[in-house]
């Protein structure tokens, strides 16, 4: 059975359903005068509040809502700790208790988000926006350090030459037709996981008088109430690898990359797709296959990430590296190409102006 499109929040619920604590204190200070202060009330906003949000976010930031906010509740009935509204002392000891479990920044800050998310959608003061909370967010920020959590984990890069050793290694069977299309055009385009299981074959468009290809890409992370024009690169050799596949599976309208075997046809509705959690597991599967050094950390972003490291190789701005993948801001280009720039920076163009002629020749 196919999970709902929709995934419930269930804050009410879950907080209706602790049992050693009360959810929220009896006694509650409306921040606004014109929002009433009982129990029944911040229970009302948040039941209103959740079910909107769950309809109008992608279902995995709703999972991962969810699941954070579980994580919260189970600490506050283990610590007797009341959840709403919390102080800034105790999402100070909250936070903590995390990173003592060995949770990692990327963690803790969903934590924090989530916290004050539901604390805002309650009507209530998020202890994250407390004047005092700065000074204690620092204090978890050293911890993490000391701790080792503040580290990010990269995924593993997907570059050109990694995509066309694979490639090299693929055969003529549908499933190496499908999975060489695929790797193909993440590359071009630098797709998300969930944007690539959702081209269809009518988001190719072929420019006649260029005989270049594009594909639209309506909805993303980025972009998602689809305003904004997201238009990608495909090469006309990606092309030829996508007309393979559709040839070989059959596939003249609809979803584009789907499931060989399993899952039922479903006349190329979206429910034929791969699902994007397929995507990082056909990507790593076949880099180990071809004998790439870096398997094991392969995901589902690793060609994205490895197109941006090669166009910022071959000189490409951060704005362009923006556009080519759709990002919204260049922070995200800037994390993923910090090695590539490395090398490009100007420590790079001190040292090579100061070594010797002979040994330029030598490097040449």
């Amino acid at each position: 059975m196919a999970e709902p499109t929709t995934l419930p929040l269930r804050v009410v619920d879950s907080l209706e359903g602790l049992t050693t604590v009360p959810a929220i204190a009896p006694e509650i200070h409306a921040p606004r005068p014109a929002l009433a202060a009982s129990v029944e009330a911040v229970l009302a906003r948040l039941a209103s509040w959740s079910a909107d949000f769950a309809e109008g976010s992608a279902p995995a930031t709703v999972k991962a809502v969810r699941s954070d906010w579980v994580q919260y509740l189970a600490w506050c009935e283990a610590t007797g700790a009341t959840p709403l509204p919390a102080s800034v002392t105790q999402l100070e000891t909250f936070l903590s208790a995390a990173i003592d479990k060995g949770r990692k920044r990327a963690t803790v800050d969903r934590y924090l988000y989530t916290v004050g998310l539901v604390h805002v959608a309650a009507g209530l003061p998020s202890p994250s926006k407390d004047p005092d909370w700065p000074v204690k967010w620092k204090k978890l920020i050293r911890r993490l350090k000391t701790t080792g959590g503040h580290a990010r984990k990269q995924a593993g890069e997907l570059d050109m030459a990694g995509i066309e050793t694979i490639l090299a290694s693929l055969g003529n069977s549908p499933r190496d037709l499908r999975d060489a299309a695929l790797l193909s055009m993440a590359s071009d385009t630098l797709c998300r996981e969930s944007e690539l299981v959702a081209i269809r074959v009518e988001h190719l468009h072929h420019n006649r008088r260029r005989n270049t290809w594009s594909l639209h890409v309506p909805f993303s992370k980025t972009n998602q109430d689809g305003a904004a024009p997201d238009y990608r690169f495909v090469s006309l050799e990606t092309i030829v690898r996508v007309r393979a596949w559709q040839a070989a599976a059959g596939i003249d309208e609809g979803a584009l990359f789907r499931p060989i075997g399993g899952r039922p046809k479903a006349n190329g509705d979206s429910a034929d797709a791969l699902l994007p959690q397929e995507v990082a597991r056909i990507f790593r599967r076949r880099a180990k296959a071809a004998g790439l050094e870096n398997a094991g950390s392969i995901s589902g972003h690793s060609a994205r990430i490895g197109s941006a490291n090669d166009l910022a190789e071959h000189g490409a701005t951060g704005t362009q590296i923006q556009q080519a993948g759709g990002w919204k801001t260049d922070r995200m280009v800037t994390y993923y190409t910090r090695r590539s720039q490395a090398g490009a920076n100007a420590m790079t163009g001190l040292r090579q102006a100061r070594r010797p002629t002979n040994d330029k020749e030598r490097t040449s």
